[in-house]
């Protein structure tokens, strides 16, 4: 996730909306280290308060929530679902949920599939080129085989209950903070010198399991120097996009596909960009212009589930971005008064998400943490769901299911 850091400045935005008639239910179950009462349950409370009162669709999300010691560097981390869906499913349901005028624009520029229901789109080439297994991050394909990585996508349980997917139990998404770091829990006078913003952080890590999620981040992880770059997989046999991805278009720089024309871009680095009318336009809002981020390992040091990272200024102990581009970005800094920007709300309404009226079809809309933290009615479970399935690979139906590992990091420095 990303941060800006305002330092003791807060910004000044639309006030919250009052909570809608129809809304999402966002349970929270402790598996460790948030217990009632705690700033750390206020702050989680408070976050999933904030989507539940953004979010119309009439669906319950089960969120398990922790507060342990994690990796170097890493302030939260998120474990979705998944579960894998048939692209011509996916667009059919986008089709029918569009509520507005964002959705029809995307909606009227949704990708034209193959006569088998598969999408075309660049990915990363093979490793081995006879077996078409492995990722080799240096070339690229113009993939319209319509194997399962074009004829199906790899939603988060939560995005496609949005969608009207049925049949999903347990836990939709595991978010863990990392105790290892200094959070300010209270934003209403801004972040504290040398701490990072608490409740902003779980309105990101929320976010991914909500579906601000990309499957190049599979093509990153088995590819060059990533940590699978060994393994003979073939990802053709694989759900790998998701919903978002529906929305990654590149100029196509490397001319790979004949024409001028924008193209669905799934590959590793470059210059990927949030388009809601089949590349033509990026989307832009606000301050917020929507560059996706390319890859931890391959790309620009950052897992492509988010927004491109902002640069930041170092003061003091305070670490100041270089434009506020919204929740979704991958880093935060020390000071940072976080918030969720027209561009994030926008990613989530294509998605397919019902966003509330006041919330949406403006560029000029921004929830600061000051403000998301002044919703406190999550639902609280005393006991925990389920933990979703591990991160890994299983076939079944379409290809890739089980759960996927998104991280906020702090900025160096």
């Amino acid at each position: 996730m990303r941060a800006t850091n305002t330092g003791r400045y807060l910004i000044l935005a639309t006030a919250l909306l009052a909570m809608p008639a129809g809304a999402a239910t966002i349970q929270l179950s402790n598996i460790g280290g948030v217990t009632a009462g705690t700033d750390v349950y206020k702050g989680f409370q408070a976050a999933a308060s904030f989507w539940a009162s953004v979010l119309t669709d009439n669906v319950t999300i089960n969120l398990n929530v922790g507060y342990s010691a994690l990796g170097t560097g890493i302030l939260g981390s998120t474990s979705s679902s998944l579960t894998s869906q048939s692209t011509a499913a996916v667009l059919a349901k986008l089709r029918a949920d569009g509520t507005s005028t964002l959705d029809a624009t995307a909606i009227a520029n949704l990708p034209t599939l193959t006569s088998a229901g598969g999408l075309s789109v660049i990915t990363n080439g093979y490793a081995n080129t006879t077996t078409k297994t492995g990722v080799n991050v240096a070339t690229k394909v113009y993939d319209t085989d319509n194997s399962a990585n074009n004829t199906s996508l790899a939603l988060t349980t939560a995005n496609a209950k949005a969608l009207g997917f049925t049949g999903f139990t347990g836990a939709d998404a595991s978010i863990t903070f990392s105790s290892n770091f200094a959070f300010d829990f209270a934003p209403a006078d801004g972040i504290a010198s040398g701490k990072y913003d608490f409740v902003g952080i779980a309105t990101h890590e929320i976010g991914h399991a909500l579906g601000f999620i990309s499957g190049v981040d599979t093509y990153d992880y088995y590819g060059g120097k990533g940590p699978g770059a060994s393994t003979a997989v073939n990802l053709n046999n694989y759900s790998i996009g998701s919903t978002l991805d529906l929305f990654r278009f590149s100029k196509d720089p490397t001319n790979l596909v004949p024409g001028t024309t924008p193209v669905l871009d799934w590959s590793v680095a470059g210059t990927p960009y949030f388009s809601v009318n089949k590349g033509v336009t990026q989307l832009a809002l606000g301050t917020g212009t929507g560059m996706f981020s390319t890859g931890a390992y391959n790309g620009n040091s950052r897992q492509a589930s988010h927004w491109v990272d902002n640069k930041y200024t170092t003061v003091g102990s305070c670490q100041t971005p270089s434009v506020a581009r919204g929740i979704m970005d991958p880093t935060a800094g020390k000071c940072e008064l976080m918030a969720v920007t027209a561009l994030d709300l926008a990613a989530f309404d294509v998605i397919g998400w019902n966003i509330a009226t006041g919330a949406r079809d403006s560029g000029t809309v921004q929830f600061t943490s000051t403000q998301i933290a002044t919703y406190t009615g999550a639902v609280f479970n005393a006991a925990a769901v389920p933990e979703p399935a591990s991160w890994a690979m299983l076939i079944a139906g379409f290809g890739l299911i089980g759960a996927a590992q998104r991280r906020r990091r702090a900025v160096a420095g």
